[in-house]
This record gives structure tokens, sequence and C-alpha cells, in this order.
């Protein structure tokens, strides 16, 4: 995995950490986990409101929706949220409309609405990615509901790659991150998990090439770095730069 500069936008969430986060979920969904099932938008962008919600209907068996009170669809989001029950109506869907969640920290957001024109003090993702690039990871636990936590995946040969590890500190280069990490700095109070909730507290060092671990235990790492491909996580606390 060659060192290279990330063009693309990363997650807030890793791809492969969903179906923990979803998890989490299953007190307020029945005790059922939710389960994701995905639909290229290249094959419904076109749709008008009607198509799209006959789609739902017809072709893939949806019973119910929720979604927020400001949510657009159809071609060129020409549909709110009131044709949306109106519509599932129409194809015997159940249709919930939530309000938003508001962030009780306005203060704390003050430069986004500015420069976002969706912005009405709702929690959402673009000011997890703001609380992020402040460093400012109580307010990110705040608005996920829980702590944020940073995954990377790494294919270990020797230090070819830019990863060197002792039994107290792992350094690996940031192209091996799978989802958003905080700004640079250093962060205490945070955890290394390994495997199943494997946590070893840890103080993580972020620079703009590479990221640090340091733990007074012997590293969780020493072990999975003889693997010829393995997944850390990095589950940080309330403080931050």
């Amino acid at each position: 995995m060659p060192n290279c500069t990330l063009l693309f936008r990363l997650p807030i969430v890793a791809k492969c950490d969903r179906k923990r986060v979803l998890s989490s979920w299953a007190p307020y969904c029945g005790n059922v986990t939710p389960a994701e099932f995905h639909v290229e938008f290249s094959t419904v962008r076109h749709l008008s409101p009607r198509q799209f919600v006959e789609k739902l209907s017809n072709e893939l068996g949806v019973s119910g929706v929720v979604a927020g009170e400001n949510y657009r669809f159809g071609y060129r989001a020409s549909g709110d949220a009131v044709e949306l029950v109106r519509l599932c109506d129409e194809n015997g869907i159940k249709a919930y409309i939530i309000n938003s969640v508001m962030d009780k920290n306005q203060e704390l957001a003050r430069n986004i609405s500015s420069s976002d024109s969706t912005e009405r003090g709702q929690v959402s993702s673009t000011r997890v990615r703001h609380a992020l690039g402040k460093g400012n990871m109580r307010y990110v636990s705040e608005l996920l509901g829980r702590k944020h936590r940073l995954l990377l995946m790494a294919k270990y040969q020797d230090d070819e790659e830019g990863i060197t590890s002792s039994k107290h500190r792992l350094t690996v280069p940031r192209s091996y991150l799978l989802n958003l990490p905080p700004k640079e700095g250093s962060y205490c109070n945070c955890f290394i998990v390994i495997g199943e909730e494997n946590l070893v507290s840890c103080r993580v060092i972020i620079d703009t090439t590479h990221i640090h671990l340091e733990s007074d235990e012997v590293g969780p790492w020493v072990d999975a770095t003889s693997q010829e491909l393995w997944t850390l996580g990095i589950e940080f606390g309330d403080t931050g730069v």
C-alpha cells in the first residue's frame, strides 16, 4: 500500500465499522440490529418523486420509510417530506417524518451557518466534520452520541511501508486511514481496539503524515503486526488538542 495523498473525502464512519454502529441502535429498534441495503445512486437519480416511491414499493418491497423533516428526493431534489408522505400513502407504505435533532452547543459551530445553506442548527455530518477539524473530541462525542472510532487497515511488511513498532509505540502512515481523523495534535485518554473490543489505553499523536500510538502497556499491535493484513481501531476520549 503506497504512501499517497488522499484525494477523496474520508467518511466519518469507516465502512467496515458501520455494522458495529448499527448494532448500537438495536435497543431503539425492538432489539433488532438494522441491516443496510445499498441502491446505486445512478439507478435512481433520474427518477421523479413518484417513480422513486413506486420503485421502493414495487421493486424493493419497502413497507415503511423514515425521513427527516428536511428530506429531499427525486430528480433535482424536487420532492419534499410532505410529498413523500402523500406518495407513500398512495403506494401502501407507512411514512414517518422525524424532527431534526438540534445541536445543544450552537456556539461551538457558529462558523458553519455562513458556508452551508442547509444549516439550521441541527446535528449533521457537517457539524461532526467541523468538530473533528477543530480537534474538539468532547463535542464530537456529543454530536455522534458515542465516542469517535478511527480505523486503519495495514499490510505489514517490516517498515517498507513506513510502519514502525516497538512494545510501547506504533507509527502508521495516514495513507492507511479508513475514516476521518481529528486535526493534527496530541490526544490523551484514548483506547486501541484490535479484534472484539480488546481495549488498551493509549495516547495518540497525529501529524501531517503519520499516526503515532503510545501505551504504557505492551501494545496489542505486537501480535497483530505479524499478520499480513490487520485492522486497528482508535477510540478517542473527550480530551481534545
